[in-house]
């Protein structure tokens, strides 16, 4: 642009003198012409200052009332306020280029952190989903094989002796490893293994039933309709059992349900040995732990009088 305007300038210079030396004019147009083009030249020699434009066109006003022509060299600040003009826009297409290439720059990076938090966030998914399938191994399929292992010690001694109930020992055991064997199946899968019956209860109910190693009584009171967290209850059951069983000397085990509108508790205790969970809790007591938490509950351990677990947990 600047070129067109010089050429443009220099286009009115000429204009200026051919209209002087065509007419009558006085000899102060020589200097007339040469304050225009010292103007001109400074406006690209220094920083174009927006009040020469005012000058040229007092210049050029002042000098009309010698020589009328020399209004023409208003063409002179009219060009220099069109340069300036451009130059506004070039200054201002610049910028916002500038400014497309930082946000270019900004999301790219931005997709980068996203890309990382994403890469993250598989990452850990695999670990939790790692976590879930040990866990849901040690509760429901270790278990089962304990309470299998237990029978088949009992019904090899039974056998001994020739006691016909080490028979139905054995087809316990027969059902505790199907039982194994299909949660194992359906964690492998990613299945819930289990999950209460409609009336809410039925599932604990059979669990305490099958339970062989000392005596369990299992009683159920008040609001139990619309549980929604059976499959944590039954798999807190499991863990506790599997813990009785392998680390107290019980004789008889209570398990109480009990709820109201709002929650539901359930209350395990045992007249075994005290803390004798505590010391080989492990992944199990935490276990039980988390997913009570996991579901904004709380779960509360009591070695009073035996070990007593109490597991309260909201039903919304």
């Amino acid at each position: 642009m600047q070129s067109y305007a010089i050429f443009a300038r220099l286009l009115t210079g000429v204009m200026l003198i051919l209209t002087w030396g065509l007419t009558n004019s006085p000899l102060s147009g020589v200097a007339f012409a040469l304050v225009l083009a010292a103007l001109s030249a400074v406006r690209y020699r220094f920083k174009p200052y927006r009040w020469l434009g005012w000058i040229e066109a007092a210049v050029c006003a002042g000098y009309a009332f010698v020589w009328l022509p020399a209004l023409l060299g208003w063409w002179l600040p009219l060009i220099g306020f069109i340069e300036d003009k451009w130059r506004e826009w070039e200054r201002e297409l610049l910028l916002r280029s500038s400014e497309d290439r930082m946000e270019r720059f900004r999301l790219e990076k931005e997709r980068e952190k996203v890309s990382s938090a994403a890469h993250n966030a598989a990452r850990l998914a695999e670990i939790s989903e790692r976590g879930r399938i040990a866990q849901d191994i040690h509760d429901h399929v270790g278990h089962e094989i304990t309470g299998a292992l237990i029978a088949l010690q009992t019904a090899a001694k039974l056998c001994e002796n020739d006691d016909k109930r080490a028979g139905e020992l054995m087809n316990q055991t027969i059902t505790r490893l199907e039982s194994a064997s299909e949660n194992l199946r359906d964690t492998v899968h990613n299945l819930k293994p289990v999950k209460l019956a409609p009336d809410g209860i039925s599932s604990i109910e059979e669990l305490c039933g099958s339970f062989s190693f000392c005596g369990i009584d299992f009683s159920a009171s008040g609001d139990l309709e619309n549980i929604t967290h059976g499959e944590l209850l039954t798999a807190n059951l499991k863990e506790a059992l599997t813990n009785i069983t392998r680390h107290s000397n019980a004789t008889l085990v209570n398990v109480k349900l009990d709820g109201n509108a709002d929650y539901i508790r359930m209350t395990i205790h045992d007249n075994g040995r005290s803390g004798h969970t505590l010391v080989a809790a492990g992944m199990g007591l935490s276990g039980m732990k988390e997913r009570v938490r996991a579901v904004n509950g709380t779960l509360t351990v009591s070695v009073d009088n035996g070990f007593k677990i109490i597991c309260v947990i909201p039903k919304k």
